[in-house]
């Protein structure tokens, strides 16, 4: 049960699940079902098989009654069985039961004494501890199926392996008064194997029938699940990416930074190098301008464009997110100031070397960047991305087309023979970035 209850909590988030618990279900329906139908059917044809045997212990004994036989001539009628009738009543009945396939018989009075048996060494045996012969005696039949090792028939011989239905008969005067009571061995060895093999057939019937029933379901339902994963992966994507870029949008970009962060702390526990973690804004400048231009849907591929170049350029671990608008963030864990400042430049180089292709018109564009790395003592990466956002208004600021930290191995020469200083201010703060 609780194999099913983690199944079904599972399928709120993966169909897969809901497959699999379908699957479970139908294996243990199949299971279950098939176990009641073969024991259920098995248990019919035994009462079945009882039944019949009952009858015919009930008639064969009824028809005792109305024969005494050479030995009961004197007028004395069953269980009035005294010693000296037994040899004749012995003979007689073995020669009288012989086509009815009894084994055994015996014959009781009301106080349970055996007057007759066809096993001649328990005759005179009292048998008061059995239950059956106590409701026999009060007037009830009773039969139930055995299975014996070894039974000695009518004719003194031994069979083993059998199995036979034994039946407890009231033996009843006129008046109702039950006298005594006889007891039957009828075998019905002969419907083992036809039970067995009718169980058999039933069963394989019904688990055709499921099968019938389930394969369709599960084809069904796997599509449902397919169909399923494929709209939950539909959704995912577009709840995580820029419907433009195909970046991470700005609610999953926030969201990484923040994994980022929170394992770049748990390192810095640790002792460990990599307990950093760098952040890179990017500002396309002028790009109202370009948008202005060249027109918004050239705008948009330009935008297309760029996002598949700067992506190419990172690690795989590196996470390339769209802030909104041209705006444009990387986060890079275990990354140093030093390392990251190396990513700018590489990132500017990368676009400003190479010309961007909107529909067969060549468009020069050039970046903003600023750089941060996160710092001993920060509990969130806020202050990093303020930092970060402070060094890309400055680079806006001081003319554009360049990255700004406060990293001194960050100062390069510009394109056009200025340094790409840093001494990032914090005077900047909450003013409005240049367009």
């Amino acid at each position: 049960m609780k194999i099913f209850r983690l199944l079904r909590l599972d399928t709120k988030k993966n169909p897969d699940a809901l497959l699999r618990l379908f699957l479970a279900t139908t294996v243990v329906s199949l299971v279950v079902i098939l176990f009641l139908t073969g024991s259920g059917f098995h248990e019919v044809l035994q009462r079945y098989i009882i039944s019949n045997a009952e009858d015919d212990a009930i008639h064969v004994c009824n028809a005792l009654l109305f024969d005494t036989g050479p030995s009961m001539s004197n007028g004395r009628s069953y269980p009035d069985v005294r010693s000296e009738d037994i040899p004749g009543l012995d003979r007689h009945l073995r020669r009288f039961l012989g086509p009815f396939n009894i084994h055994k018989i015996k014959i009781y009075t009301a106080d349970a004494k055996i007057v007759y048996s066809t096993d001649t060494k328990i005759i005179g045996q009292f048998d008061r501890g059995n239950p059956r012969l106590k409701g026999a005696l009060r007037g009830k039949y009773d039969s139930h199926v055995e299975r014996k090792f070894e039974v000695l028939d009518l004719a003194n011989e031994k069979r083993f392996d059998v199995d036979v239905v034994e039946t407890y008969v009231p033996i009843k005067d006129k008046n109702n008064k039950v006298l005594g009571c006889f007891e039957t061995y009828i075998d019905v060895t002969k419907y083992r194997d036809q039970t067995e093999s009718a169980v058999i057939w039933s069963v394989l019937i019904v688990a055709f029938a499921q099968l019938l029933v389930f394969v369709p379901s599960f084809f069904m339902i796997r599509k449902g699940t397919h169909n399923i994963r494929k709209m939950q992966k539909e959704l995912t994507t577009q709840a995580i990416t820029d419907p433009l870029t195909g970046l991470y949008n700005k609610r999953q970009i926030e969201m990484l930074i923040r994994k980022e962060f929170a394992m770049a702390i748990r390192g810095r526990k640790r002792g460990l190098a990599e307990g950093e973690v760098g952040c890179i804004m990017i500002d396309i400048d002028r790009f109202k301008q370009i948008n202005d231009s060249y027109g918004h849907l050239a705008g948009d591929v330009l935008l297309r464009q760029f996002a598949e170049r700067i992506s190419s350029s990172l690690r795989v671990y590196d996470a390339l997110g769209r802030f909104g608008g041209d705006e444009f963030v990387v986060i890079l864990p275990g990354s140093g100031l030093s390392h990251c400042c190396g990513v700018a430049r590489k990132i500017w180089a990368l676009v400003r070397e190479e010309p961007f292709y909107v529909g067969g018109v060549t468009v020069p564009v050039t970046l903003s960047l600023g750089v941060s790395v996160s710092e001993a003592g920060e509990a969130d990466p806020t202050c990093m991305i303020k930092r970060a956002d402070d060094a890309l208004y400055t680079a806006k600021k001081n003319g554009r087309d360049r990255y700004e930290s406060n990293a001194p191995e960050c100062r390069q020469k510009s394109h056009a023979g200025g340094s790409l200083h840093g001494d990032l201010t914090r005077s900047h703060i909450g003013e409005k970035k240049m367009a």
